[in-house]
């Protein structure tokens, strides 16, 4: 009686309750609250609900109990919040302040998960947090503000379980020997499996349908003694080609994916935290151009264009800028943005990793500095080569000369990149040619033994100094040089 008599006498000269005006808010229209100094009440208590795991959670979470304890007679609760934080001080932080979705301490998922994500990542370990507990207490159109205490949570975010590795089962080769040496393997970026969580393996087409799953190495395992049931299959039709996928245990049956093998190849792209799929039948382009930073991102100009390094491979080298480099476009796709190649997450500038053709981010060098970037068609991956000579020759011109212009004079390349050179050029008759710099045969490039290279056979060689000339038929071509690499294109239009 004694505390009730206090806490009345309190709320009567004001020391205990502010007074309510008409911008006061009912609990149940949660706003922004300055903090106030809060008071404590003997027996209001908050009492953490236990461990929570936000992947077999509903949409609303009981996470704490209120133990009302000495209230004035009359009073009610309202506005009830906590200011939650990660309990390692290791851990970089400011505090979150999650609003109660009703009095007795239940609070939105989403809201938990977004919290406990945003200090932690969404890695699906168990999160320790602190978090103060905070109320109002509303009598008589008065509130006061009172610390219900600090509890201790235990939170595990909502996140799938995703293994470090993939491997694709039956396709091309038989499905338990596949199980069981492992060699088909989903390529992986170097981020964290839960900053990047797409895998991609290309398959190899055997001309006829391919039926194939895919797992981590439990699953693989497990097929071992005689269990295919961890295999993931397809949600959807067995030849659709992207939808999203489950566990085989899940889905009553194998689920089995399937191709009709009719392209050269199929990328098959795995988003393991949204559980979806996407199978890309791969045509193996002639020609594959860089478009990035160094030529502006321009959708209409096709000055820097890779050398083929044989089997689906080419490269590109310059020095880069180390931030945003890059996508790379088809010679057929040039100027779609849907269709560039390009990284999973934007700005990446890891050695390597692997290309994706839908949603892609733009490509980073790993620094400001000379690097041959390559890519492989074929297994859809790419790498960064740092060059060992970081101040290679530069030239103030590069140009052709030949018998189109009787050997007298120089028709200008434009670098456009650095130790990239580029033009458009027409042949007018068939004839002889030769690349050199800065207006002098010091340095000049050609192949072989005069005219042993036809460059309407073959759209490419690496130049020599002093070198034979080069035979090039009437017409109009793109002429590429790197000055670094040798590297000599002619692309007829």
């Amino acid at each position: 009686m004694k505390n009730i008599l206090k806490y009345s006498l309190f709320a009567l000269t004001g020391l205990f309750f502010a007074a309510c005006n008409e911008d006061y808010k009912d609990w149940a229209d949660p706003l922004s609250y300055p903090q106030e100094e809060a008071v404590n009440i003997p027996g209001f208590t908050a009492t953490a609900t236990g461990a929570i795991d936000l992947n077999t959670a509903g949409d609303s979470v009981s996470v704490f109990t209120l133990t009302s304890g000495e209230l004035p007679s009359g009073s009610t609760i309202g506005n009830v919040r906590m200011l939650v934080s990660p309990a390692s001080a290791n851990v970089d932080f400011i505090p979150v302040t999650l609003e109660a979705l009703t009095s007795d301490g239940l609070f939105s998922k989403a809201n938990l998960q977004e919290a406990v994500t945003g200090f932690f990542g969404l890695r699906p370990d168990v999160c320790s947090l602190t978090a103060q507990v905070y109320a109002d207490v509303i009598k008589d159109g008065q509130a006061a503000l009172v610390d219900a205490g600090t509890i201790a949570l235990s939170i595990t975010p909502k996140a799938p379980k995703i293994a470090p590795k993939y491997f694709l089962i039956g396709g091309p080769m038989d499905w338990a020997a596949s199980a069981a040496s492992k060699s088909q393997v989903f390529s992986h970026s170097t981020q964290d499996v839960y900053t990047d969580p797409v895998f991609t393996y290309v398959m190899e087409s055997t001309g006829g349908e391919m039926w194939f799953a895919f797992g981590d190495e439990e699953a693989c395992d497990a097929i071992g003694n005689g269990d295919w049931s961890k295999l993931f299959g397809t949600k959807g039709d067995s030849k659709d080609l992207s939808g999203s996928f489950d566990y085989r245990y899940n889905l009553d049956g194998d689920h089995s994916f399937c191709v009709d093998g009719n392209a050269t190849s199929y990328r098959i792209s795995i988003n393991l935290m949204e559980m979806t799929y996407e199978i890309t039948p791969i045509v193996i382009a002639s020609q594959y151009y860089m478009v990035g930073g160094l030529q502006g991102w321009s959708d209409s100009k096709k000055t820097c264009l890779f050398t083929p390094e044989g089997n689906n491979v080419m490269s590109y080298t310059t020095k880069w800028t180390g931030a945003w480099d890059l996508k790379i476009w088809s010679k057929d796709d040039f100027g779609n943005w849907d269709k560039a190649y390009g990284c999973v997450v934007d700005g990446d500038n890891s050695p390597s990793g692997a290309l994706i053709g839908s949603n892609a981010q733009a490509i980073s060098a790993p620094s400001a500095e000379f690097y041959t970037f390559t890519i492989d068609m074929n297994a859809m991956t790419y790498t960064w080569t740092k060059l060992d000579n970081q101040a290679p020759n530069e030239y103030t011109n590069i140009s052709l000369i030949g018998e189109f212009n009787g050997w007298g004079g120089d028709f200008e390349l434009e670098q456009v990149t650095p130790h990239n050179w580029y033009a458009i050029f027409t042949q007018e008759a068939d004839g002889q040619l030769k690349f050199r710099a800065n207006h002098d045969w010091g340095t000049n490039w050609g192949y072989g033994n005069d005219k042993e290279w036809n460059v309407t056979e073959s759209i490419n060689k690496i130049g020599t100094n002093g070198g034979g000339n080069i035979f090039v038929p009437a017409g109009t071509y793109a002429v590429y040089l790197n000055d670094i690499t040798s590297s000599m294109l002619f692309v007829a239009q």
